[in-house]
């Protein structure tokens, strides 16, 4: 096994297989030293792992993703690993269940990914790479996908910052008229902590919060603004942001 397989070819794993599973999974992404053929084999077993046995793969991931990104998606001597990790990561975005992504999830990932599109010398890297934050854009649900976009706006990059906006867009446009059931404003305006931002980059949240606005349906805005009214530093925030 020296190549990421198929997502219909994946080998079922049974419980009885976890221990064995667990451990060849550790060793495969214990260090650089491991033979890229292992490492590809560890990442189709945590691949299995997600396809038939979810709550395993959620425990097993979070204890060795440290390890899956140093020794996989940051090793760049091997552009192919770096590759077949993203494809991975992508796997884990583009899901059936929109909501099986959680906030830790993306928070633990997205960072990586977004230094991969900065650093990348590879440009089939960087565009895997912009291609995985697209799938996240469009099929993950939760707070922290917006936050994450949001705070990536802080790069003086200015291709960089219009394809956020772009995904910014398609995030709220995917679920006109249900945005305000999918994502709190109030806890996202709190986590963003734009207090001292910069005047700059206060300017590039306040277009994020333009574009939200002028994509919303009546039912959502109604919905959003009444949730933002509970708190009068968060409504006096939101005000500042979507003002003139």
């Amino acid at each position: 096994m020296n190549d990421y397989l198929k997502y219909e070819s994946l080998p079922e794993i049974e419980p009885q297989m976890m221990i064995s599973i667990m451990e060849k999974t550790n060793q495969g992404l214990s260090d650089k030293t491991v033979p890229i053929p292992q490492r590809i084999e560890s990442i189709n077993l945590l691949r299995s792992l997600r396809k038939f046995q979810f709550s395993y793969f959620v425990e097993l991931f979070g204890a060795l993703r440290s390890k899956f990104l140093k020794n996989c998606l940051h090793y760049e001597e091997n552009p192919r690993l770096q590759q077949i990790s993203l494809d991975f990561i992508n796997e884990i975005f583009d899901n059936d269940d929109p909501y099986s992504v959680s906030n830790d999830m993306v928070y633990d990932l997205y960072d990586d990914i977004l230094r991969i599109l900065e650093c990348s010398k590879n440009n089939l890297i960087k565009e895997k790479a912009k291609f995985t934050i697209k799938t996240l854009t469009e099929k993950v649900v939760n707070d922290a996908k917006i936050v994450v976009l949001i705070e990536t706006l802080k790069s003086d990059d200015d291709n960089l910052c219009q394809f956020i906006y772009e995904c910014f867009k398609k995030s709220i446009e995917n679920l006109r008229g249900l945005v305000y059931l999918n994502y709190n404003f109030s806890d996202i305006i709190e986590k963003l902590n734009l207090e001292d931002a910069s005047e700059k980059y206060f300017d590039k949240v306040k277009h994020v919060f333009q574009i939200l606005i002028n994509n919303l349906e009546a039912c959502d805005r109604e919905e959003i603004i009444n949730n933002l009214k509970q708190k009068d530093d968060i409504w006096e925030m939101f005000q500042r942001l979507t003002s003139n």
